[in-house]
């Protein structure tokens, strides 16, 4: 088997949004901004997120990076229908973010291909209870956007709307799933976008307070009391 090669940073993406879904909605860094990154941009990129975010195994990873290479038809469009998922489902948690209602086309998309990958999984029975599978040998595109789309669709029909929040870090534009009980959560990581902000706002306050200690006049700095 060929190693799976991406010069991407798909295969190591932080995975902090809470709910697969989110953190496939997150494959794109620096939305709305100078920054912005793209990180499915190969069919590579597409199997080595999802060995990451552990919806394949290594195994199952080999097999479809072999089935791309070997040119299989039903791979052809695996970079294209990812970015369509992904897209609408970052869309419909950036409206639920922003407590607005989904476009209903983003909607209908998810609804569309949730169905689509349902029709090539089975119901399985084991200790935590039913599962939807996908086969793994041979592999096929649901095998990757199968579980991605039924997290979407089980977010939005499961949990409370309010918690899918945006980070607030300038140019972020990632998106997560508010875990905490009084719904306090602001950042994608505190240690990145929250330390960012801090250290900005820190940087603004020191130079208000040492504008407001020198005041400027029309001879030069003001002189503090004495003689």
């Amino acid at each position: 088997m060929q190693p799976i090669n991406t010069n991407s940073r798909a295969g190591s993406l932080t995975l902090i949004a809470g709910a697969l879904a989110l953190d496939f909605a997150n494959t794109a860094s620096g939305r709305g901004g100078p920054r912005y990154q793209e990180h499915l941009r190969s069919h590579a990129d597409v199997v080595a997120w999802a060995a990451h975010a552990g919806v394949i195994d290594e195994v199952a990873a080999r097999l479809i990076a072999d089935r791309i290479a070997q040119g299989a038809r039903e791979f052809e469009h695996l970079v294209e229908d990812a970015l369509a998922l992904r897209d609408a489902i970052y869309e419909i948690a950036l409206a639920l973010a922003r407590r607005l209602p989904p476009a209903q086309t983003h909607l209908d998309l998810v609804s569309a291909l949730c169905a689509a990958a349902l029709a090539s999984a089975s119901l399985e029975i084991g200790a935590q209870g039913a599962r939807w599978r996908w086969p793994h040998d041979p592999a096929s595109p649901a095998t990757i956007l199968g579980p991605v789309v039924l997290s979407a669709v089980g977010l939005l029909r499961e949990s409370d709307p309010a918690r899918i929040k945006q980070c607030l870090g300038e140019h972020c534009g990632w998106v997560f799933f508010d875990m905490t009980k009084n719904r306090s959560r602001r950042w994608c990581e505190m240690s990145v976008c929250g330390n960012r902000a801090k250290a900005k706002a820190h940087y603004r306050r020191s130079k208000a307070q040492m504008a407001g200690d020198v005041p400027e006049t029309a001879t030069g700095p003001k002189k503090r009391g004495g003689l």
